[in-house]
């Protein structure tokens, strides 16, 4: 009985090496080339993102928030923004501090988040709420409404890259490829440089200059960077 299970064993271990052996000469010891395809896609952003900062001090006669925030909403709306789709309240707080001589101070700050969709309007924006005090503004990102399409379409471009190279390297040695047998994907991003700055100068705080007419022209139409969605994909395929 021990005899016969030994050999069963033996059996089954040599099977399973002879079947190894022949997957792995299928795939692994078959005659391939291995290439890198590698595209970039440039977009223009359509969606820019700004954080404005309303804040108020009542011991020094300044506006109140409320009074603030009546006025920049009645001035973007006179711009044609969408507040219902691109314009939030992100946070508001405040607090009351006595003071011992003198009024007791309160303040309250309000932040919301505004999208515009081109540099034009930003620069209209900007300007409109800089004639209201409104300053304290600044870009926390810069994307498209598109973006996950478009990397995917850079994926598939970056993959028939890989594929038209193969073909190049094996039509350069008069022979052809065959199928795919691996596909990876090896490095994808969306890469844009600003963050808070437009052509150079700094946003936060503009209105400290803002009386350069140089300044006046430039913030008139603001142009960014472009999105650049890069993808690379690794491949072999089969020589014949």
């Amino acid at each position: 009985m021990k005899t016969k299970l030994k050999t069963l064993l033996l059996f089954i271990t040599v099977t399973s090496y002879t079947f190894a052996q022949q997957s792995g000469k299928n795939f692994i010891d078959q005659p391939y080339i291995e290439v890198t395809g590698t595209v970039e896609t440039e977009i223009i952003p359509n969606e820019i993102y700004l954080n404005i900062v309303l804040n108020e001090n009542n011991t020094k006669g300044k506006k109140s928030v409320e009074e603030m925030e009546n006025q920049m909403i009645a001035t973007l709306k006179s711009l044609k923004i969408d507040l219902e789709k691109d314009f939030a309240i992100q946070d508001f707080n405040g607090y009351f501090k006595r003071k011992f001589l003198g009024e007791n101070e309160v303040t309250k700050t309000k932040r919301y988040e505004l999208i515009v969709h081109d540099g034009k309007t930003l620069g209209k924006v900007y300007q409109a709420l800089d004639s209201l005090n409104i300053s304290n503004i600044s870009i926390t990102k810069i994307d498209h409404s598109d973006i996950e399409n478009i990397t995917r379409e850079t994926k598939l471009k970056a993959l028939k890259a890989a594929k038209a190279k193969a073909n190049d390297y094996a039509q350069a040695i008069d022979q052809t490829i065959g199928k795919a047998i691996f596909i990876q994907e090896v490095n994808s991003n969306n890469l844009n440089g600003l963050y808070g700055s437009a052509n150079g100068f700094a946003i936060r705080g503009i209105s400290n200059n803002y009386k350069s007419s140089a300044l006046q022209d430039k913030i008139q139409d603001l142009n960014f960077k472009n999105i650049t969605v890069s993808a690379s994909v690794l491949a072999r395929f089969t020589i014949n």
